[in-house]
This record gives C-alpha cells, structure tokens and sequence, in this order.
C-alpha cells in the first residue's frame, strides 16, 4: 500500500504529541463525581483517537475537571438506552448512531438544547456551524407541534464509489465520470483479464467490484445520489415528507420511479457475475475491505470511514491507493451536481439527568470548532458535520475526500424539511411529517424492504417485483404507521 502523508498542521500535532493518559471514571453504578465529564460515545469506523485528541484540550482548559471515556466503544448505543433509563444515570454526553434519540427527546429523557444553537463558537454561532444539509435536521417536533432542538448532527459522511488509483493510473483506466463509462469501463477491465497474484483464468482476475453482504446499505449512498439526479432537489425534498403511501409507488409517483431506475442502475453493475468478485453475498466489512485492499477488485461501494479502518490494516500491496470518485452521472439526470450525505442517523446529544450540561455544551463546543474538525479530519480521517475554516491535511485521501465533497453543489440527506415559520416558533408543525419521526418511516419504506439482496440471490426477484412488494408493504401498514405517530386522518 502506498503510505499515506501524515503531516498535520503544527498546532494539531502539538496537541497529538501529548499522551492519551485521559482520566477514566467507571460508570455502572458509580458516584457521579461533580469534577468528571462522563461521556458515552461509538467506538467503530472513525476510532477514538480523536476524542481522546480532544479530551486532553479540554482538560487543559477546565483545570480540575477530567474527561471520562471508558464508554467509548462499539456497544455505546445499547449502553445509552440502559443508561439512559436507569435512576442512576451519570452520563453527560452522548456520540453515537442510530434514530433512538428521536424517541429519547419524545419521553422527555433528552436536553433541549434550543439556546445553545445560538453560543458562540469560532466566531460564529453553533447553528451557523452546522453543515448547510443537516440544518433542518436539529429540530424536532414535540406533540405539541413546535420545534425543539434536542440532537446535533455528528459526521458529515462522504459515501459512493471508491477505487484503487495505483490500479487505475498502472491500467490506464479513467475514472468515469457518467454511468455510461462506469459500465465500459466494468467491461474493460473484465477484458483485460488482470491476474490477481498470478492467477490467469477468469476466477483469478481482478473483478470491478468487491462488496460487503454484512452491510448492504453501503449500497444506498451511489443509488441514493442517481436518485436525486433522475428526480432533483426540489421533488427529493417533497418526498421526505413522507406524507403518503402512495409515494411509495412507483406507478404512482415519478419520484419513486426514480429511486427504481436508480436501482436498476445498481443492478446492471452487480447484477452482471461478471463484473463482481464471488463470495460477496457472505463477507464481512473486513474481508470485502481487505479483498479489495489486496487488488482483488478495482472498486468498491462504501463510506469514508473505510479509510480509517484500512490504515488499521496490516497492508504489502504497493499497488493500492485509496481514492473516491464522484458518482458517475445517470443517463437522463436533471441535475448533475447534487450527492447524498451520510449521518441522518447520527447524534450528539446531552441527557436531561445530567449534572453537567454546561460542561458538555463546552465540549460539544470543541468538538465542533475549526480545531476539532481538523483534529477529527485527520484523526479520524472523516468531515464532521460542520463549516470549518483553514484546515490543514498533507494526506493524498483526505485531499481528494475533501475536494470529491465540495464539488457538489448541492448535498441532502434523508430528513424532511420545514419552513422559517416552523423553526422560529410562528407556525405548528400539523402535516404528516410526523410520520418520519415515528422511527418507522424511511427512503424504502422500512430497512428490510431494502430491495438491493432479493435482486442478486440465486433466482433473483425482477425490479418489477421488488418495488411492488415495497408498495403493497407500506400500503398496508400505512394507517397503523399513522396511529402510532399520533396523526389524525380525519
């Protein structure tokens, strides 16, 4: 593997230098120290380094107060519900995935944090911090109809096509730049037959794509972003509303024809034996990862937070060099220059028990600076969900994950809008976009209406088929979706 640049900006790597000794307080059943900073946060793709990074500039700035990160790890979510619904509950901040914190701020078990979005940060304020795509998605409305603020966005995730570049530039193969040169350039490398290790038949030649069966909506981030080309932003927008069944019907709605033409686009890629390595449909993120890290595949569907995990790896292949494309443009697309971004279902978040809400909103504060997304960028090696100034990398990756995002003009994510009325309070939130929040509703109806695996099994469903079992589906669960949501059909 070609090894990554790992130059950081002189006052980064000051702080760097100084060792991860971060004070650690046991949770479970303990006293809750007024002096410790208790945090609960996911431990996965990005890693923890970086919260460590910030740890210790915290430390250095609250003198007498610690900063407790025993809890940042892989099971913080199911550590958060225990926590969070247990009398002893001595945690102060929360980082993690996952749409829990919309029943959370229902039950009231959440901090409003409706006057923090208006403190200062960088000289600025948190709200003008927050990434143009996720600005609708820190308010919440509480049954009362008006919007509350109880959850920050986390990562800005970049997600779509990755390559090999040393594979591409050694092959001569051009990045494409339209879904019709993706499938030529499948062909291409199908028929150069390149040996992988020395093998020459066709099961030892390199394959365009390797994936993950362990995490099939990996798939979502290129299928999503054709979406939006074929529909635009504006048709997008209406459809998280989520306000009818019918939505879901691509007889019905040219939207959701859309999102089929996008699959069907998916499935003219991995549809094809002949452009996928075989054995995908049972791997694990690691051996898709390391498939593709040992030249195997020339390409693989995923998010940034691979890069993070493939430096972890133990890598001999001078032949490989991590690099994402923009997602090739469908044919037919209205608009070209739109993506969709990772991190819906991510929070940061404070819960009402704790003891030290301005000690989190301080650090939360950190966190979101231009500092921190500078430690978190190169750290991490992922974009927090924030605008930040002058931040520095020397690593190849990380300049093209960087340049790849901010080519786009535009960038959405799976959360339904509301108006300036709504958000400043002159105006109730009556419609059915409730309906999202109830934790059931999504892009596909529910997560296992997700049509991408009953499109490649053995004797695969036609698109036909998939999408009209998505819409008999939702249609028939639709009124009871609406029940539990508490809205009124008349």
């Amino acid at each position: 593997m070609k090894k990554p640049v790992k130059t950081i900006a002189v006052a980064l790597a000051a702080v760097s230098a100084l060792s991860a000794s971060v004070a650690l307080t046991g949770c479970g059943g303990a006293k809750n120290d007024p002096t410790v900073l208790n945090i609960v946060a996911l431990n996965a793709g990005y890693g923890k380094q970086w919260l460590e990074t910030l740890a210790e500039k915290f430390e250095a700035e609250h003198e007498g107060y610690t900063v407790n990160l025993d809890n940042a790890i892989y099971e913080a979510g199911s550590l958060i519900n225990s926590h969070i619904n247990s009398r002893n509950n001595i945690d102060d901040l929360y980082i993690c995935v996952g749409n829990d914190w919309k029943t959370y701020a229902a039950a009231g078990k959440l901090a409003k944090l409706d006057d923090f979005l208006d403190e200062a940060v960088d000289g600025t304020t948190v709200k003008n911090k927050i990434a143009d795509e996720f600005a609708n998605s820190v308010y919440y409305p509480d049954l009362d109809g008006t919007l509350h603020t109880y959850r920050l966005p986390w990562t800005a995730g970049v997600g779509g096509i990755y390559y090999n570049k040393a594979m591409f530039e050694q092959n001569s193969w051009k990045v494409p730049t339209t879904y019709g040169e993706l499938v030529e350039l499948c062909d291409k490398i199908v028929d150069d037959d390149i040996p992988v290790e020395g093998g020459g038949n066709k099961a030892q030649s390199v394959k365009p794509f390797v994936y993950t069966g362990q995490n099939i909506d990996y798939f979502d981030y290129a299928v999503y972003t054709w979406w939006a080309q074929l529909s635009g932003e504006e048709n997008i927008r209406e459809f998280m509303q989520y306000g009818s069944a019918d939505n879901y019907d691509s007889a019905k709605s040219a939207t959701y024809d859309n999102l089929k033409k996008a699959t069907d686009m998916w499935k003219g890629l991995f549809g094809n034996s002949d452009y996928v390595m075989s054995g995908c449909s049972g791997m694990s993120n690691h051996e898709a990862q390391t498939a593709f890290n040992n030249g195997h595949a020339a390409m693989i569907f995923g998010g940034d937070w691979m890069y993070n995990e493939i430096l972890k790896y133990d890598i001999n292949n001078e032949n490989f060099e991590f690099a994402l494309m923009k997602t090739p443009v469908a044919d037919g697309a209205v608009e070209t220059s739109i993506t969709y971004t990772i991190g819906e279902d991510q929070y940061i978040a404070i819960p009402e028990s704790s003891t030290k809400k301005e000690l989190a909103k301080d650090f939360i504060k950190l966190m979101i600076s231009d500092y921190g997304c500078e430690v978190f960028l190169n750290q991490a090696h992922g974009v927090l969900a924030y605008k930040a100034a002058d931040i520095e990398t020397e690593d190849a990756f990380l300049n093209n994950l960087i340049t790849t995002k901010n080519s786009y003009e535009k960038a959405f994510t799976n959360y339904p809008s509301f108006t300036a009325d709504e958000i400043a309070g002159n105006a109730k939130i009556t419609d059915n976009r409730l309906l999202y929040l109830a934790n059931t509703v999504d892009i596909w109806g529910t997560g296992a209406l997700r049509p991408y695996a009953t499109l490649i099994q053995a004797n695969p469903q036609t698109l036909d088929k998939a999408f009209a079992t998505i819409a008999s589906s939702i249609a028939g669960q639709w009124k009871d979706w609406q029940s539990d949501a508490g809205v009124t059909t008349g």
